[in-house]
């Protein structure tokens, strides 16, 4: 169950997931997911699972124990697809996000910084203003130049430019523009 809640939080990339595991299996914890947009690869000691893994979509399927070179073997495709995605993806100079009456469009030089909230995400603004996006933070992250955005903590993204200082107070925080941190 708390494998379930992470991957509705977390939207990973990948995800290894064993077969045998306590309450349910790896085929029913798939079922229960909402969100589906990662590359899976099973790991398990049964090989039996190997077809049923295919049918569900799985990349790949590791056989425990596992192997260094099989694990490189199976991660360099999906390592090299994305390194080649974001090379070709130019940033865009605007986000969208979805509000009771419409669109808003924001453009990224104005956005201060962005926190989560859950599944939601905060968006301040240069002319203080927030905005409630319904995405998560990750989704964001995507979205974002990554040469000004910078993910500073689980929970926060800032915007570089907007940082004014690096206080030095029981670990690092970030001073923004609008006088938080």
């Amino acid at each position: 169950e708390k494998g379930i809640e992470l991957i509705e939080t977390y939207r990973p990339d990948i995800l290894f997931l064993d077969v045998n595991m306590p309450r349910l299996n790896g085929f029913e914890l798939l079922d229960k997911l909402n969100y589906k947009d990662f590359k899976l690869i099973f790991t398990t000691a049964h090989q039996e699972y190997a077809i049923k893994a295919i049918k569900n979509k799985a990349v790949d399927y590791l056989l425990k124990p596992i192997d260094s070179e099989d694990l490189k073997f199976c991660l360099e495709p999906i390592i090299n697809a994305n390194s080649q995605d974001t090379s070709t993806n130019k940033p865009r100079s605007v986000i969208e996000i979805a509000v009771n009456d419409g669109i808003v469009i924001l453009k990224q030089n104005q956005i201060i910084r962005l926190e989560a909230s859950g599944s939601y995400t905060f968006i301040y603004m240069k002319d203080n203003t927030k905005h409630t996006a319904s995405k998560n933070l990750k989704y964001f992250e995507a979205l974002l130049d990554s040469s000004i955005f910078f993910r500073c903590h689980l929970s926060h993204i800032i915007n570089l430019t907007e940082m004014t200082k690096l206080l030095s107070s029981d670990g690092y925080f970030a001073l923004m523009s609008d006088k938080s941190q």
